[in-house]
């Protein structure tokens, strides 16, 4: 195997991505999806945090009432006539909820399948219990019992057991760009390598290539590492681009000011390394089966359910389920790794266990595409 020819592939692949503009954009825009959803993220918490949610009601508040109210975030009461006038402002879209009064019972009116109405429902829940506990009170002063035996009968401490006191948007936003991440890489090496052997064979190219001095294994060979080479580089790019964009999220958005994004040396190499395996086997993946495929169109449409492995972490996480066989996936559990590493969250097992089974699955399917590209059917089908 002569490695002249194995170069001389890789820059044939690499200039023909550059020189076509289709793929090149693709390539551009891939990585600004990072700091882009980092910057939107930002935007959309920050404007949740900021939005005032009006609820309607068909009485007067007291004045413990409006004391509690104004303790309150992001809620604010108007009074109504009556349940008509309120459903018509709901109806407008002037209320997120509302309130009707009958005698003592308070019924609550919103759409919780909206996060508005879930927010108005938890809200005013929290408003009715506390003004519910002062008329207890009240009551029970006025009858010469002291509260505290009936409120007080108790004391609850909560301790949190989180690593790190970064709210709740830390799991939320580095779930998203990881798993952006690692689906950057896969959608690199879809571009490539659709063009590199189904766009080839639809063109005659690959024919002619190989009448010249140069044996298979060399062109597939170099045809791979090109298009691991590139994937890498663009999801580097995206990865440290990611890095400055949440300091600046940091200045700009409130909801950023308490995450912690790890920049530490160990931690940076680690992210790259998991980038590199996770380059190394996703070309691997995507070169077999488009060795199937018998056209270009037929190659993307192969490839394109590759880009929903790395949603699997971020679903397991969000409900919260953590099982080991999981770290077994190909290319998801990558995405499960580089979530874990940036939260400070991963175990030397787990990461030991992504690593070497990564590197058992690169090296299956490399032996798998040196023999699958050997037969005539798959370079000439």
């Amino acid at each position: 195997m002569k490695f002249n020819n194995i170069k001389i592939t890789i820059f044939k692949e690499l200039r023909g991505i550059i020189r076509d503009r289709k793929s090149l954009q693709k390539l551009i825009l891939y990585p600004l999806m990072i700091p882009l959803v980092i910057l939107l993220f930002g935007l959309l918490f920050d404007s949740v945090n900021e939005s005032t949610y009006k609820v309607g009601i068909n009485y007067a508040l007291t004045t413990e009432e409006q004391e509690i109210i104004k303790k309150l975030d992001n809620i604010s009461m108007k009074q109504y006539n009556n349940k008509r006038s309120l459903e018509k402002a709901y109806n407008q879209g002037k209320i997120s909820g509302y309130i009707i009064k009958d005698d003592n019972t308070y019924k609550i009116y919103a759409d919780t399948s909206q996060n508005s109405g879930e927010i108005v429902i938890s809200m005013t829940n929290v408003y009715l219990d506390s003004y519910n506990q002062i008329l207890g009170k009240t009551y029970l002063i006025k009858n010469n019992i002291d509260p505290n035996k009936v409120f007080n009968s108790i004391i609850i401490q909560e301790h949190t057991l989180t690593k790190d006191e970064s709210n709740v948007m830390t799991n939320i936003v580095f779930s998203m760009i990881m798993t952006y991440l690692i689906m950057i890489v896969i959608m690199v090496c879809v571009v490539v390598v659709t063009d590199a052997t189904s766009g080839e064979k639809e063109r005659g190219t690959l024919e002619t290539i190989l009448t010249f001095p140069i044996r298979t294994s060399e062109l597939v060979l170099g045809k791979y590492l090109a298009t691991s080479i590139l994937s890498f580089i663009i999801g580097l790019i995206a990865y440290l681009s990611s890095i400055p964009t949440f300091f600046i999220g940091k200045e700009f958005f409130t909801s950023y000011k308490d995450i912690t994004f790890n920049t530490n040396i160990n931690t940076v190499l680690l992210v790259i390394f998991v980038i590199l395996l996770t380059s190394l086997l996703s070309s691997g993946v995507c070169m077999a089966l488009a060795g199937k495929a018998k056209t270009y169109k037929e190659a993307q449409s192969s490839l394109q359910f590759i880009t929903i492995l790395p949603m699997i972490p971020y679903f397991l996480r969000f409900m919260e389920i953590d099982n080991y066989i999981f770290n077994l996936i190909p290319i998801a559990n990558c995405g499960g790794a580089l979530n874990d590493i940036v939260a400070n969250t991963i175990n030397g097992k787990t990461l030991l266990t992504i690593i070497v089974t990564t590197i058992i699955y690169t090296i299956i399917i490399l032996m798998y595409i040196s023999k699958q590209y050997q037969k005539e059917e798959t370079l000439f089908s």
